[in-house]
């Protein structure tokens, strides 16, 4: 039911994001869906828990292990048949306040768990407590973000192809950026 319910938010948003639409693409009835869940804003939340990103699920025992996972995860989800999700989200959450009040608890938990994913590895000392959990992130979600969506289409299978090289490379790009790797003095603590 759930990848019926991605499914279905990406192709057609907010809008189409109906339990009638999903019931009948995912063949349980209407009656079963709304004993579940009480509002199409909790099925919204809990379908993009179970089935968009979830950097909680990673953890690999490195930083640079972490991060590949999750710049996995990235490319996976935005060249997936489900990639009109991440266009959909920013565009409803703006239009109506309800997918904006079900949204805000999945993002700030998703932002929490890839910063988590920072922490773990200054509690490890493979990079010092001053690096930025916040903009660590950021350099990698965008820097997969960017080029996913700056791709043309016509070389979208060669960037899908080449997809972990890319990962790695911006990965260990910044990972040298923090000084991942490096000896953490006691001075730079």
């Amino acid at each position: 039911m759930l990848d019926a319910a991605i499914g279905l938010y990406a192709e057609a948003g907010w809008a189409g994001f109906s339990y009638e639409a999903l019931a009948r693409r995912s063949g349980v009835g209407k009656a079963g869906l709304y004993a579940r869940w009480k509002s199409r804003e909790a099925l919204l939340r809990r379908t993009l828990e179970a089935r968009w990103l979830a950097p909680a699920r990673i953890d690999t025992g490195s930083l640079r292990g972490d991060l590949l996972a999750l710049a996995g995860q990235i490319f996976g989800v935005l060249t997936s048949d489900h990639a009109g999700v991440a266009r959909w989200m920013p565009a409803d959450a703006v239009r109506h306040p309800e997918v904006e009040a079900a949204l805000t608890p999945y993002r700030e938990a998703t932002v929490s768990q890839g910063r988590a994913i920072v922490r773990r590895a200054i509690a490890r000392g493979e990079i010092a407590p001053s690096v930025n959990p916040g903009l660590l992130m950021d350099l990698v979600v965008g820097g997969v973000t960017n080029h996913v969506s700056t791709t043309p289409r016509r070389l979208r299978a060669a960037m899908i192809a080449k997809s972990e090289r890319f990962s790695a490379d911006l990965v260990d790009a910044v990972l040298r950026g923090v000084g991942a790797g490096e000896p953490i003095s006691p001075a730079s603590s």
